[in-house]
């Protein structure tokens, strides 16, 4: 009796289901039903995200929230819908990918407690593959495959649907589908923050690669502004060098306190009288794309809304005017770089001569094996043949992986132990001691090994070097397994100083700087044309103060951006670091128990 009972209720539910797969709706059912058991599982796995989305009920009210987080479920079952509308030959592959969007997904929330946004998928298109590479193996867990299996299974749901091709249906349900979520996508743009109403890892991230289209939309792509009519009379004697280094936490230089001897020999030049050192300054933005564009133009509002970093001129269109030969050396991808590879407008312009990657290859120099020291001894030899350069380079630094940027070599295992390629940041005491050990190391070679080959290499000494780095690192100090690209009051923890030629003509400008200032990146610009002695009347732009105008009564806050550059989408933050900072900001006393350094 109970078999025959069983045998029923099995003989039901095998009817149900093919009647649930061969109705005519069956595809629009199919995409309904599994968008639905998607929601329940990316409610169970991020609950936490839940429960701070309901927070916003009360901010925007009970219509606009249900209408958003029925449209948000819609565009999941938007996409599956879609999905099912092609041949299950062609199903398949596009299931595989989803998972493995799915596994991207998951790894960036379970790193940073949130899908991918648009400005972290425009990075990962932008930036080079060592620095994807990096990316990855700081934040990618294998848990996530434990993740990705009930996905893959709901997702092979979709392959029980039976294809056959209506011309009518598929050629007004697919353009349709698509428009709304166009259209839905675009109103989420205008009208909500990116953060907020992701129930699905694929149709957020879907949302992300729309949002990068929408913004580049939007953007400014003209030419940018034009500087007055002056001609230099003759070349400067003197050169200017701005580095812009990569990934450099400007509290973990023994230069700036920090207890371990990672910068001896920058603090050797300080104590010689030529290193002017400006202590912890406070960095543009926690993203390398967004802090260099606003060094290279020289704006100074977070964020963006008047595309002022791409209609201002460039530093470089300054130094042209003044009679000097411009370098750009840029072997990190950066904002200038990828404005110009993105775009037909010239970005690039009064510049003579621009250094990438390829370039260096093309000269035979193994930029991949050597690193910033390729970059430093080109430095070095282009100032030997001449004065008058003016140079902005971007180097490779120390973004992760920390150990594949400095040699391996037991010589340069300072600190021990360290981190090995195959791992990822580890926030546990023994994972941190190792991965800060790791930095360290990189630091004596990136930071201080530099700047001993340029000083010794260097044989015209008419020149001065203002450094600073893109943005900081967090070291894992509160269990972050993310570097940077969050909004963490340390990540604008950077570096600032000069170093000077024994022979550099301004030498008593800069010594003429006060102590207790507090420098921001905004203030570089500025003083870059003060090196420069670029006349009041040729400056086109109200810019920051100079360092050399600077008191101690100024920039008593100093802001930095969090987020999309121009303020698109609202995904954006604009944090202040107070005077007197908060407790712990500019500092980094790390406990390990290693090795001494020798």
């Amino acid at each position: 009796m109970e078999m025959n009972r069983a045998g029923l209720i099995l003989l039901k539910i095998s009817q149900r289901r093919r009647e649930l797969f061969r109705t005519p709706h069956a595809d629009v059912r199919v995409a309904l039903l599994v968008a639905a058991l998607i929601f329940w599982l990316d409610l169970f796995v991020r609950f936490s995200a839940y429960q701070s989305l309901f927070k916003l009920l009360p901010l925007v009210g009970y219509i606009k929230f249900y209408g958003a987080l029925l449209m948000a479920f819609l565009q999941s079952a938007a996409v599956l819908f879609v999905i099912v509308q092609f041949p299950k030959i062609v199903r398949i592959p596009v299931i595989l990918v989803a998972v493995l969007i799915v596994l991207v997904q998951m790894s960036y929330f379970l790193a940073q407690g949130r899908y991918m946004t648009s400005i972290d998928l425009f990075n990962a298109l932008t930036v080079g593959r060592d620095q994807v590479e990096g990316a990855i193996a700081s934040f990618f867990d294998p848990v996530v495959s434990l993740y990705a299996v009930p996905y893959l299974f709901f997702l092979f749901v979709l392959l029980a649907v039976p294809y056959k091709f209506h011309p009518r249906k598929h050629l007004a349900t697919i353009p349709m589908v698509a428009l709304f979520l166009v259209v839905s996508n675009y109103v989420f743009f205008v009208k909500l923050q990116e953060k907020y109403f992701h129930l699905n890892p694929l149709a957020s991230f879907i949302r992300a690669a729309f949002y990068c289209q929408f913004r580049s939309m939007l953007e400014y792509h003209g030419p940018r502004d034009e500087l007055p009519e002056v001609q230099a009379t003759e070349r400067p004697k003197d050169s200017i060098i701005y580095i812009i280094d990569e990934s450099i936490r400007g509290s973990q230089l023994s230069l700036n306190g920090y207890f371990r001897p990672t910068t001896p020999f920058l603090q050797a030049l300080a104590a010689e009288g030529r290193l002017k050192n400006l202590g912890i300054c406070v960095a543009a933005s926690t993203y390398s794309y967004i802090t260099n564009a606003y060094l290279i133009s020289g704006h100074n509002e977070f964020p963006d809304k008047n595309f002022r970093t791409a209609k201002n001129p460039t530093i470089f269109d300054y130094a042209k005017k003044m009679g000097y030969k411009t370098v750009f050396i840029d072997v990190n991808e950066s904002y200038l770089t990828i404005q110009t590879q993105r775009s037909t407008v010239k970005s690039i312009r009064s510049v003579d001569q621009w250094m990438t990657v390829r370039s260096f290859k093309e000269r035979r120099i193994d930029i991949d094996t050597e690193k910033d020291m390729a970059v430093v001894r080109f430095i070095s030899d282009r100032l030997n043949e001449a004065g008058g350069y003016f140079m902005v380079v971007i180097k490779k630094g120390l973004h992760f992986h920390y150990r594949t940027r400095y040699p391996d070599d037991p010589a340069y295992r300072l600190w021990k132990p360290v981190m090995e390629l195959s791992e990822a940041i580890d926030p546990s005491p023994a994972g941190r001691e190792k991965l800060v050990n790791t930095y360290d190391n990189g630091l004596r070679f990136v930071v201080d090994e530099f700047f001993q080959v340029l000083t010794s290499n260097t044989k015209n000494q008419n020149y001065v070097v203002l450094y600073t780095s893109d943005h900081g690192q967090t070291l894992s100090e509160q269990g972050q397994i993310y570097t940077h690209a969050k909004p963490d009051k340390v990540i604008a923890d950077v570096p600032e100083f000069f170093v000077i030629g024994q022979r550099y003509v301004k030498q008593r400008l800069i010594s003429s700087i006060p102590n207790g200032i507090m420098v921001s990146h905004l203030n570089n610009f500025a003083t870059l044309l003060d090196l420069m002695e670029v006349p009041n009347a040729l400056r086109v732009r109200f810019y920051e103060k100079s360092i050399f105008a600077l008191t101690s009564e100024d920039n008593q806050v100093r802001y930095f951006l969090d987020g999309s550059l121009y303020g698109l989408g609202g995904n954006y933050e604009v944090i202040g670091i107070p005077t007197p900072p908060d407790e712990g900001w500019g500092f980094s006393h790390f406990v390990a128990k290693s090795a001494p350094a020798r």
